[in-house]
């Protein structure tokens, strides 16, 4: 009985170990047109920006827009590098726009290979998010911040 157990055990350590626990799906990153997919879906106005685009490091952006509410910014980068330069870029206008007015709390935190920055004031929700190669940017009217939060975890982030 001790030895089924044993090779139970052993079996089930392999397939866990090949199986990655999930961790594959938790790296993921989602595409452009899944992002469009995903925000048409919950009925936002979805916009391809990727013509606004500065230089050619911007493969996509993409804009939904609930105008009553909330917009969310989606840039895929051609590399990381690109992506962390668009998230310092975002983190230093909101850090300008917010550090020191008093009814702003400003929390930035990385974990997960995500780094966040988020500013919660009177007036906007803010947050900036960068997963390996994409940003996301979203501003959310203070009395919707839960719901932009909420879609923020639905999108992987």
């Amino acid at each position: 009985m001790k030895q089924i157990l044993e090779k139970y055990l052993a079996i089930t350590l392999v397939l866990v170990l090949m199986t990655g626990c999930g961790s594959a799906a938790d790296k993921e990153i989602m595409t452009a047109k899944e992002f469009q997919k995903k925000m048409e879906g919950m009925g936002l106005t979805v916009e391809d920006q990727t013509s606004s685009a500065k230089d050619s490091t911007y493969q996509k952006i993409y804009v939904a827009v609930d105008e009553e509410k909330y917009s969310f910014e989606y840039y895929f980068m051609k590399g990381e590098d690109s992506a962390d330069v668009v998230y310092q870029y975002a983190v230093s206008n909101l850090s300008n726009t917010y550090d020191g007015v008093d009814d702003a709390t400003i929390l930035e935190d990385e974990n997960n290979s995500v780094a966040d920055y988020s500013v919660s004031a009177s007036d906007y929700y803010c947050e900036v998010l960068k997963k390996e190669n994409t940003v996301l940017y979203v501003t959310a009217y203070h009395d919707y911040e839960l719901e932009a939060k909420k879609i923020i975890d639905e999108l992987g982030y």
